[in-house]
């Protein structure tokens, strides 16, 4: 039996932590109404950055300066992974029902290891495909398993999609840069950007006759602004990313699965509602996926892995193409110049 090395069972454990504060997330999110969406989301991002950035300043790491692509890579995180899907996510909650939404985001999972092999023009890898589909069904019958069951509206299906598709990019845009720039850079940047991305929209708003920018939270919403700004936002990105440099992106994306049953875990331990034996049998079935997929990816043949200049294969006897270097071109060519070559900073294999 294959165990995985070390590198492996450390990145394990970041993703199950991250995993576990998200699930947080849907309480306090939930204690949030009626506080200005956009302007909060901004001060959850900027403050969240100006944190690490002090606690960088404070360990003396050196943050690398991005440079060139790395920029829109950046930027494209910042709105479509951060931005977007915190705000998504909230109006989605706010015209659906929480479960529906959930069984939606549940697909993360099967999205990211679809995306990245399609990118790649690689079929997926059999066991991960299906470990993904395992995650991906064991989080829709948590979700179908409550007591009222989903109940959906076109507008809330679009926004959960909306949020899908930011839930998705967190890990797909932050993959190319991670590498050089490493998880505390690049959570910093996509923060900064995405605060203040969301601050000009909240202005904007504002002077449109939208809601105020911000006003003063209660006791409550206070509370539930701290753990979404250092929790669910400043730990979890850092965490999360640091997973990814050492399962890959596949792998730490089957981790998303886990979120509808940590957020179950949490109502539970609050109180504030009860789990049923379907979304008990649920929550054992996408942690089989999990495992499943934690497996170690076999390697292609030699004879042909190791072809000289043969398209999409890494000058490694054995190694095949990493599915995010190949996200990577397929992006750069969208957003710049399609003969334009792919910085070698890209191309490292995630999985040390």
């Amino acid at each position: 039996m294959n165990l995985l090395n070390r590198q492996e069972r450390a990145g394990a454990g970041l993703a199950a932590g991250s995993v576990l504060l998200v699930g947080g997330s849907v309480a306090a999110s939930s204690l949030l109404g009626g506080y200005p969406v956009l302007g909060g989301q901004a001060i959850r991002y900027l403050v969240a950055g100006l944190l690490l950035a002090a606690w960088a300043r404070l360990r003396r790491t050196p943050l690398p300066r991005p440079a060139g692509r790395e920029w829109a890579w950046l930027a494209g995180l910042a709105v479509i992974g951060l931005a977007g899907c915190s705000v998504l996510l909230i109006e989605a909650t706010q015209v659906a029902d929480p479960a529906s939404v959930g069984i939606v985001i549940g697909a993360a999972p099967l999205v990211i290891v679809i995306a990245a092999a399609v990118a790649a023009r690689n079929r997926p890898a059999r066991r991960v495909l299906f470990a993904a589909a395992v995650v991906t069904a064991g989080s829709a019958a948590a979700q179908l398993g409550g007591a009222t069951g989903p109940a959906w509206s076109a507008t809330g299906l679009l926004l959960s999609a909306g949020a899908l598709g930011g839930a998705a990019g967190t890990s797909l845009l932050a993959a190319p840069v991670l590498p050089r720039l490493g998880p505390l850079a690049v959570t910093i940047y996509a923060c900064g950007l995405a605060g203040i991305l969301l601050l000009a929209a909240a202005v904007v708003a504002s002077s449109a006759g939208g809601p105020p920018i911000l006003r003063t939270p209660t006791a409550t919403q206070l509370a539930a602004l701290s753990y979404l700004t250092v929790a669910v936002t400043a730990v979890v990105f850092l965490t999360w990313y640091a997973a990814m440099k050492r399962l890959g992106v596949d792998r730490t994306g089957l981790f998303n699965g886990l979120i509808p049953i940590a957020s179950l875990a949490a109502v539970a331990l609050a109180g504030t509602g009860t789990i049923t034996p379907l979304q008990c049998l649920a929550a054992l079935t996408v942690l089989a996926g999990v495992l499943l997929g934690l497996g170690p990816a076999p390697q292609a043949p030699a004879s042909t892995a190791n072809q000289a200049g043969g398209p999409g294969v890494l000058p490694v006897p054995g190694a095949q193409r990493d599915p995010p270097a190949a996200v990577a071109d397929i992006i750069v060519y969208l957003v710049s110049d399609a003969t334009a070559p792919v910085s070698g900073a890209i191309v490292p294999a995630y999985r040390a």
